[in-house]
């Protein structure tokens, strides 16, 4: 390695690192995020290219947004390093292809994506080492890259780099460790049944005492200290400042609080009318996932497009558009930003603003061009060559720019911005980890300032439950990763005591918050943490936990230094005289008598508003019927898979579409005028078929019906997963996945969901006799399962409850299917039983018409028909089975 010298704590983890390859081991180098684990996997490498001789190859697997930073570690780093950056479109990663086959590199950088897309080509190398770069990517077990990863590419070491192995809960952690070291970790249910005992949550937890927790916790930091290494940047870098978080309450405008009371009760939002004609009577509009309205609202009641065009026109603006203070007075979020960030820019503090939603992010803008605050946006629509641009017009010295706005997601990986000092982060992320990484953008190696990193939280609303289960997920990773130590310097009687502090810290919460009875997710505090506690998702202590806190706490939470203090106070101060002065002031939040009429509704007229949506939805002309057009590639899905894998999808696409274009201009020559020589008769026919068409609906094309039985199956099954409610709340999972919300309601669930479906589709397609099969069945509730989890963020909600709807799906299915056999074994013995009936009534058959036979020949004998007596009656004819018992008797 040149141009530069390890630190010692990275000399340690690449002695680490070697250790680990001289026992045959695979690892995980969990480093706290900005402690240059990207270095010390360069320094590993160039370490086997030197001292053991393996020139590779090394597989490198990297997010897309790090690609070009580990290209140019690499330049910086170990220059002689052959490396090939595989990306790109496929006619230019194909021209890696000869230079791949010669072996003539040492490393390959890509990205998950490719990966997958391109194993037909990369899978063929035998990798010395495959290292994967933010590895809690493999966290899910069942994932597209893991299964390729574990299938197709062959490599006898493995590394994974993460800055947190441990997001959610402990059988992600397992899944790592499956990764590396499948035989040593086979089965996810016995390393559950092990260690998962102090970390379940309330419907499966096992009472244990201290003792028996630390045992279990200990064991498991045992069975882990060899695979995992990990340090703290207030362990290894005594230089580096401090990070300080404060959670700040916002009040909600009279705006939100109306939306939010009517989204929480009855799942609708109030419209004025205009979409069914009566403007200005008022009408509701049910939208579906209600949690995730209930956090839009939160943020900004305009992230409803019908709510700002009706406001517009409430207010006076044109365009539908609100612009002005109405834009941030209809937010209680907004009207904090418009009190910190004026502050913030007159003490030169540059401010990273962290948010969920891409189209709150527009809003914003809006509000910055409002204030005139200078700004840069990123988001996952931006271009990985552009955000180097980005990075670099923020961070040089006098940058104009004070304000990066970027998405959590997009911008909470491999970007380093140290030259801000203040985190925004304005939604939370139901993973903290997200978060964190988000902050840690600014918090790393190479920053000068303390960081003040705030967290906007609205009171009594959904996004306290969010930072509940927050600190829930964060308290299992002190307990697992953090009290483990795994620093390879810590002695045992000091894991102990750190783990002893984080348990009584633990039940201290717990009585304190059973003393107030209080059920909201606040993280006020009256005692500190434990030395060394992580104090993440900690606020700082509150006369009330739900009390919203005034300008003078704000200014404390933002403040550095006294002089900062002084200056925001004489900021307030000036601020509230100039609104003072103004005649025609309005209060900072939007009350409610500045309300429009067709908001202001009780609940008996919003209960009956709804009503009338359900009846009109129910009763009235029903959605229109469009006619279907098909808008693929006319491509199967086998087709299009192996098209991605050869690199050929471009060619097919095109082939396709002249193929298209070709039959259509076939149709329209055919459609032509006819010639004179068509004959009238042939004329008469197509009038009569014009005649007999009707307007209206296409006959829909009727498929034979399925058996009974299999009918009744279906319906069942269905029916049992829709009624199935979560045994602790009583909550019914299914709800949100009755019926999806309208193209028109929620447009970006249709542009990721390729192929849609919900409850009712699926009940509507059981009646028409579309599958024809259970598992016709299953492939569409998985799949909307699926979609569920596509869609939705991990670890939210909606997504846990769609992985517990198919867990539903499978053993209903599996429960019917059982009651179907036990019955065939009975019907079978009953047939069985109704065979032998008619084998003996058969014989009965032949020796009646034996009889028959006989008679007749004896009266063509005789010459003429026998009479029979006057009293004679004929004989039921019986088995032989029956005479022989009739003997017997």
């Amino acid at each position: 390695m040149v141009n530069g010298v390890l630190k010692q704590y990275q000399i340690k983890g690449l002695e680490w690192l070697v250790s680990l390859y001289n026992n045959n081991l695979n690892g995980i180098l969990a480093d706290e995020m900005g402690l240059g684990k990207t270095i010390q996997t360069i320094a590993l490498i160039t370490y086997l290219m030197e001292h053991k001789r393996i020139n590779g190859p090394f597989l490198i697997i990297v997010p897309l947004s790090t690609l070009s930073n580990w290209a140019y570690e690499f330049d910086k780093w170990a220059p002689s390093v052959v490396k090939v950056s595989y990306k790109g479109s496929p006619a230019a990663r194909r021209a890696f292809v000869p230079q791949l086959r010669s072996g003539k590199f040492n490393v390959l950088l890509t990205t998950y994506e490719y990966i997958i897309k391109d194993k037909h080509i990369l899978a063929k190398i035998r990798w010395k080492y495959m290292i994967v770069d933010e590895g809690h990517r493999m966290k899910n077990h069942h994932c597209k890259l893991t299964q390729v990863l574990n299938t197709h590419y062959v490599a006898p070491r493995r590394l994974l780099l993460t800055g947190t192995p441990l997001q959610n809960k402990l059988p992600e952690l397992w899944a790592l460790l499956n990764f590396l070291l499948p035989t040593i970790f086979k089965s996810c249910s016995t390393f559950e049944q092990w260690f998962n005992a102090p970390f379940a949550m309330t419907g499966e937890k096992v009472d244990l005492n201290e003792e028996e927790t630390i045992l279990i916790i200990r064991r498991l930091h045992k069975v882990l200290r060899p695979f995992l290494l990990r340090r703290l940047k207030k362990e290894v870098e005594a230089q580096l400042p401090e990070k300080v978080e404060y959670v700040i309450k916002c009040d909600m405008s009279a705006l939100q609080r109306v939306l939010y009371r009517h989204m929480q009760a009855k799942g609708v939002l109030l419209t004025d009318g205009s979409e069914k004609d009566k403007k200005g009577k008022g009408g509701t509009k049910t939208l579906m996932n209600t949690i995730m309205q209930l956090r839009k609202i939160c943020n900004h009641p305009y992230m409803f497009q019908h709510i700002e065009e009706s406001f517009s026109e409430h207010l006076g603006f044109t365009g539908g558009i609100v612009q002005g203070l109405d834009l941030y007075r209809a937010s209680g979020k907004f009207e904090l930003l418009d009190r910190i960030l004026p502050k913030l820019r007159a003490t030169n503090h540059k401010v990273l603003l962290f948010c969920q939603m891409t189209s709150l992010m527009t809003i914003m803008e809006d509000y910055f061009a409002y204030r005139g605050f200078k700004y840069l946006r990123l988001d996952g629509t931006t271009k990985a060559e552009d955000r180097g641009m980005l990075l670099k017009t923020f961070n040089e010295p006098g940058s104009e720019y004070f304000i990066f706005l970027l998405s959590t997601r997009a911008g909470g990986l491999g970007l380093n911005l140290q030259s801000a000092d203040t985190v925004i982060i304005f939604d939370s992320d139901w993973n903290p980890h997200q978060d964190l990484q988000a902050q840690d953008r600014a918090h790393r190696i190479g920053q000068q300032n303390e960081v003040r990193v705030l967290r906007l939280c609205t009171v009594n609303s959904v996004e306290e439950k969010i930072l509940a289960a927050a600190k829930y997920k964060l308290n299992v990773d002190q307990k697992v990763i953090q009290a483990g130590m795994f620093d390879q310097k810590s002695s045992s009687h000091e894991r102990r005591a750190f783990l002893q502090a984080i348990l009584e810290h633990e039940e201290q919460d717990e009585s304190r918050h059973c003393s107030t009875g209080s059920g909201s997710a606040s993280f006020a505090h009256t005692a500190p943490p434990p030395a060394g506690v992580n104090p993440d998702l900690e606020e700082p202590p509150l006369k009330e936990e739900d009390e919203v806190p005034d300008d003078e706490t704000v200014n404390q939470m933002i403040a550095r230094h006294e002089e900062e203090f002084d200056l925001f106070m004489r900021m307030d101060l000036d601020r509230r005289r100039e609104e003072a002065r103004n005649p025609k002031r309005k209060p900072r939040l939007m009350e409610e008598d500045e309300l429009p009429s067709w908001i202001i509704k009780d609940d008996a007229e919003v209960e009956r508003l709804t009503c009338e949506e359900e009846e009109e939805k129910m009763f009235g002309r029903g959605s229109r019927h469009r006619k279907e057009v098909d808008y693929s590639d006319s491509l199967t899905e086998k087709q299009w898979l192996k098209a991605i894998e050869e690199g050929t999808l471009e060619e097919i696409e095109e082939e396709v579409r002249q193929k298209k274009s070709s039959r259509k201009r076939k149709r329209d020559s055919d459609a032509g005028p006819s010639t004179p020589t068509t004959s009238t008769r042939s004329r008469d026919k197509d009038d009569e078929s014009k005649k007999q068409k009707k307007r209206g609906r296409p006959p829909a094309e009727k498929l034979s019906p399925n058996p009974p039985n299999l009918t009744k199956k279906m319906k069942k099954i269905v029916d049992a997963v829709i009624k199935y409610k979560d045994s602790s709340s009583g909550r019914q999972l299914s709800e949100v996945f009755i019926q999806l919300p309208s193209r028109k309601e929620l447009p970006e669930y249709y542009e990721l969901i390729r192929k849609p479906v919900d409850f009712k589709k699926i009940k509507e397609r059981i009646r028409s006799h579309k599958y024809r099969s259970l598992n016709d069945l299953e492939k569409d509730v998985m799949l909307l399962c699926q979609n569920a989890q596509t869609f939705n963020l991990e670890g939210s909600l909606i997504y846990e409850d769609s992985i517990v709807l198919q867990s539903v799906f499978t053993s209903v299915r599996q429960k019917i299917e059982k009651e179907e056999d036990s019955e065939g074994e009975e019907s079978e013995e009953e047939e069985e039983g109704e065979e032998e009936g008619s084998e003996s009534e058969s014989r009965s058959v032949k020796v009646k018409i034996k009889l028959g036979r006989k008679e007749k020949a004896q009266d063509r004998l005789k010459g003429g028909r026998r009479r029979p007596s006057r009293g004679s009656r004929a004989k039921p004819v019986v088995s032989d089975d029956d005479s022989e018992e009739e003997q017997e008797e």
